[in-house]
């Protein structure tokens, strides 16, 4: 069904994603008033400071708090932020701070290895790269964009985020339809949890051509109170640079960027494991 107006008329082709739009933007709008105001606001209040439609700020408040990013005072009927904005504003201070923390590291990396380094941070299981370091070595460099996802069973930061993750989120993720990037890619569900035992025991993982045939990357854990995954270094580059397995000193100098980076978390992860003699982590539920 084509979308139309009131009066039945079709609405332009875009008119649909216009609108989703300037929904985002009004919800974005409500939770920056809640933000500043400091206090509870009610429906008219808010309605009138942005000059909007009580009907409409209504609409979007429902839809707020169904998602718990505003919670609503039974007794007054006003509404306030809410946990889900303390949780999110909580994940992105710690991936930020993170992020400061490792430059020098990605820097060091670099420099040491000569190869492109990567900082990722988990959510939900699966790895986001939010900072990395270009070769500025090598006549062609290959580059990892922030915000890049990569899929959590085929690639060395998916399944070194998978690794560290809890029981029942392995089992969600590994529940689904398991794509293949390369005819190279691991996709068979036994295989992968295997393997997962694996990075577990050794801090380390590698995918040559799994993400893109030629290339390869080595990636290692970095935590945080304990045996928290708080995200993973890595370098990536051709298969020429970096073979199967990796070489040692590649995996000697991200462990050793990690372990600082992990103490500096309150994480003595890595100096546990090497008192242990290289016992992996036990799994968590």
């Amino acid at each position: 069904m084509k979308n139309a107006n009131a009066k039945g008329r079709r609405l332009p082709a875009d008119a649909k994603t216009q609108n989703g739009v300037e929904a985002v933007l009004v919800a974005v709008r409500i939770l920056d008033e809640l933000a500043l105001a400091q206090r509870a606001m009610g429906v008219t209040e808010l309605a009138d400071a942005m000059g909007e439609t009580k009907p409409r700020i209504h609409r979007h408040l429902s839809t707020l708090r169904s998602q718990g990013l505003v919670d609503q005072d039974e007794t007054t009927d006003r509404y306030r932020l809410g946990w889900r904005v303390f949780q999110l504003g909580e994940a992105a201070g710690s991936q930020f701070d993170l992020r400061r923390r490792a430059e020098p590291f990605l820097v060091q990396i670099r420099d040491e290895l000569r190869e492109t380094a990567v900082l990722a941070v988990p959510i939900n299981g699966r790895p986001m790269v939010v900072a990395s370091m270009d070769n500025i070595y090598a006549p062609i460099c290959i580059s990892v964009k922030p915000g890049n996802r990569p899929l959590p069973h085929c690639s060395a930061l998916g399944r070194l985020t998978l690794a560290f993750s809890p029981k029942s989120v392995q089992d969600e993720l590994l529940s689904s339809a398991l794509t293949a990037e390369t005819e190279y890619s691991m996709v068979a569900e036994p295989e992968i949890r295997a393997r997962l035992k694996v990075i577990r025991e050794q801090y380390f993982e590698s995918c040559s051509n799994e993400v893109l045939l030629g290339v390869n990357t080595v990636a290692v854990p970095i935590f945080r109170d304990g045996h928290v995954l708080a995200g993973a270094l890595a370098v990536i580059a051709s298969i020429q640079n970096i073979p199967t397995p990796p070489r040692p000193d590649q995996i000697e100098v991200l462990c050793n960027c990690a372990a600082k980076l992990s103490e500096q978390l309150n994480s003595d992860a890595y100096a546990s494991r090497r008192r242990n003699g290289s016992a992996g982590v036990p799994m968590t539920e």
